[in-house]
């Protein structure tokens, strides 16, 4: 073989071929004895048997060559005389496996015959997930002009041609095993509903023209379910519920909030039938406080559950008509979602944000906190925890140094506790915000409850707040952050139009995970996490697809036709505060797929009907991450997912490895998705000294739930 490129070229084709379905009889049929030798020495070795992207296959090929001088020197006389060639290809596995191969092989790497394969595609040294920034953008197929008759074709993208071929070593066989397949173009499978769903809307009629308010003028506000849009409806809102199998009617609980009238202080009930029309109406007496625009929300849950939401704003004195806006999830899980102890939303308004807790009181609070100072304690938090994971000695690692416990407890508490005053306890924080502070320590006392926040452009990191009355009060305690001791569930309030169904994640007649990798994580990790993340998936007894590029996941894995119930991506991510839609995740070949490019190529109407849990165990960048996490969730959330699970900052590749594995450990085995990262995050720190699951945010419902529970791993 000549130049490292050509010598790549040749043994990228070999290893494609190798991996043909037909195995030993394809080459025999096919290959001179030289390559037939070859294959028998390659696929006994144990490099080619633990390789699992066609890079590493390839220089599993060159090191046998390297390894027995006798078979390269017949199939180079093969070669030499014309009896073997290599046809052109156009296949953009080949060419990215080429250019790696081609840079492993380069001579400045040293690489000599006694030198092991890891030492080809490994790095010295551990590291984080972490996003390398200039990543390879992925390039879409986009639609091509017509060209006129007589101009030239475009280029196309052929490999370079070699001299002629007996045969052709790229084969158009079936996919090797492991490789994602086609999306089928059957229909979509529904998943099975927890009971019926019942389309209904959610109306709100006031009693006179509702252009036309006055102050300190009562009206009567009605609230009720129909299976229509009333025509006297001042805001309405479609609304499919799920009433469980077993019963005739749902109740749902409705309160009126508003700090620019005066509203009942106490929520209702509803009662909602099967035919879509609720048994009864809620009605609320209202009366403006001040003329001048003045906003007034209707607010619908199950349980404390948070469902629906409509926001009304009326020019009062004026004659202008009220401007409406809706937000809500999904509700079709409504039928059997649990109790929440502590339930917070949370908006943008002038001037900071305004918060509801429905518990404590009917109207909306002040938080009088800028974007600016909120990502500044955010970033507090957050880079408090990068600093720990960025250590060398702790991403080697499980288990970190007690020292390293200790002081790490010192900084973020501090950084958690100012999260939680910056918010609750400000300079400008009014007693009734002071009074919700208190609810929420109070709420989240010794017993164990589950904490929903939903929001709008507020990406706290809910796990990592410290409460305490004051600091200094007591001895510092991992049980003061509220993702030590409760669960946090963090849901953005918007409108989807998918549907999910109840949180159970059904593992009959079989349950379908997609695993995404980045390959090139092991090439700096002598961990070698991806090969464990492997291993695992292999021994765990689901029906598995595994895939390393962009069009794994654009054009297969988020296809309207894909029946994956778990799309797991162990990759690298990059977020970017300027503008969310170029964030982005990196897979195998430093392959960028932005948020923009997911929206466009793979858009929401394309409806994921297998409604997956969908789990990014990447990194971002150090900056402040809200821009990724806000607009990731969304957009998996409008294409059907029933949740989204992501780091809040880089995480050690082994750390995240391992904390995977036990997590799909317990959630396979029935227990809810919620208590599952407690639970682990506890016991890391039990075991390892360990802190880093409060890296984990959880953005779906709690209960979601795998049934029947699957065996343990083999």
């Amino acid at each position: 073989m000549g130049s490292h490129d050509a010598s790549a070229f040749e043994v990228v084709a070999l290893a494609a071929a190798f991996r043909n379905p037909g195995g030993r009889s394809y080459i025999a049929e096919f290959f001179p004895q030289s390559v037939v030798d070859l294959y028998d020495a390659v696929v006994a070795d144990a490099h080619w048997r633990s390789a699992s992207t066609l890079t590493m296959q390839a220089l599993a090929v060159d090191l046998v060559l390297m390894l027995h001088p006798e078979i390269a020197a017949r199939y180079q006389a093969d070669v030499d005389g014309g009896r073997l060639g290599f046809g052109a290809g156009e296949d953009d596995e080949l060419e990215t496996a080429m250019r790696e191969v081609a840079a492993a092989l380069d001579p400045a790497h040293g690489r000599g015959p006694d030198d092991s394969l890891e030492a080809s595609v490994d790095g010295d040294s551990d590291g984080l997930l972490g996003g390398a920034d200039p990543a390879q953008e992925w390039q879409p197929d986009l639609p091509t002009a017509d060209f006129p008759s007589d101009t030239a074709e475009p280029p196309s993208s052929r490999l370079p041609m070699a001299p002629p071929a007996a045969a052709d070593l790229v084969s158009a066989g079936p996919s090797p095993p492991g490789e994602p397949a086609p999306a089928s173009p059957a229909e979509p499978v529904p998943a099975p509903p927890a009971g019926d769903t019942v389309q209904t809307w959610l109306n709100a009629e006031l009693d006179g023209d509702p252009n036309r308010f006055r102050v300190d003028e009562s009206r009567l506000l009605s609230v009720f379910f129909d299976a229509a849009r009333s025509r006297h409806a001042v805001a309405a809102a479609p609304a499919p519920v799920a009433i469980p199998a077993e019963d005739e009617t749902l109740d749902l609980t409705v309160q009126v909030a508003s700090s620019d009238f005066s509203v009942p202080p106490f929520p209702q009930q509803l009662r909602l039938k099967r035919d879509g029309k609720s048994m009864n109406r809620a009605f609320f007496e209202i009366m403006p406080l001040h003329a001048g625009r003045s906003s007034l929300s209707v607010l619908v849950d199950v349980k404390g559950n948070f469902l629906q939401r409509l926001d009304m704003s009326f020019d009062v004195g004026g004659d202008a008509a009220p401007v409406v806006e809706t937000y809500g999830r999904p509700a079709a899980a409504a039928a059997v979602l649990e109790e929440r102890v502590a339930t917070l939303q949370i908006t943008p308004v002038a001037g900071g944000y305004a918060i509801i807790a429905p518990r404590v009181s009917p109207n909306p609070v002040q938080i009088w906190i800028t974007p600016d100072e909120l990502e500044a304690r955010i970033e507090g938090v957050r880079s408090t925890l990068l600093a720990s994971v960025s250590k060398e000695e702790n991403a080697f690692h499980i288990d970190l140094a007690a020292a390293e416990r200790d002081a790490l407890l010192r900084q973020l508490a501090f950084e958690g506790f100012l999260l939680y005053q910056a918010i609750f306890a400000g300079p400008n924080a009014s007693p009734e915000l002071k009074s919700i502070g208190k609810w929420l320590r109070e709420s989240l006392g010794a017993e164990v409850a589950t904490l929903q926040v939903v929001s709008i452009g507020f990406p706290v990191p809910w796990p990592m707040m410290y409460l305490a009355d004051r600091f200094d009060a007591n001895p510092l305690s991992w049980d003061n952050f509220i993702g030590m001791r409760h669960v946090v569930e963090q849901i953005p309030m918007a409108r989807f139009d998918a549907m999910p169904p109840a949180p159970t994640i059904e593992s009959t007649p079989e349950l379908s995970v997609r695993v995404l990798y980045n390959d090139g994580i092991d090439a700096s990790m002598p961990s070698h996490p991806v090969a464990a993340q492997r291993a695992y998936w292999g021994s765990r007894g689901v029906t598995l697809t595994e895939g390393t590029r962009a069009d794994d996941l654009l054009k297969v894995g988020l296809a309207a036709g894909a029946t994956d119930k778990v799309l797991y991506l162990f990759c690298h991510a990059v977020a970017k505060p300027k503008d969310p839609a170029d964030s982005h995740l990196i897979l195998s070949g430093d392959e960028a797929v932005t948020l923009g490019q997911l929206r466009v190529f793979a858009p929401a109407e394309d409806l994921l009907a297998s409604h997956p849990l969908v789990f990014i165990n990447a990194c971002e960048s150090g900056e402040l991450s809200p821009n990724f996490y806000d607009g990731f969730v969304s957009y998996f959330l409008s294409k059907g997912a029933r949740g989204v699970i992501g780091t809040e900052c880089k995480a050690p590749g082994y750390f995240a490895s391992e904390w995977a594995k036990a997590f799909f450990d317990e959630l396979f085995a029935g227990k809810t998705l919620g208590a599952v990262v407690l639970e682990l995050r506890r016991r890391f720190l039990a075991e390892h000294n360990n802190p880093y699951g409060l890296l984990y945010g959880v953005h779906c419902d709690a209960d979601t739930v795998v049934a029947p529970a699957l065996l343990p791993a083999r």
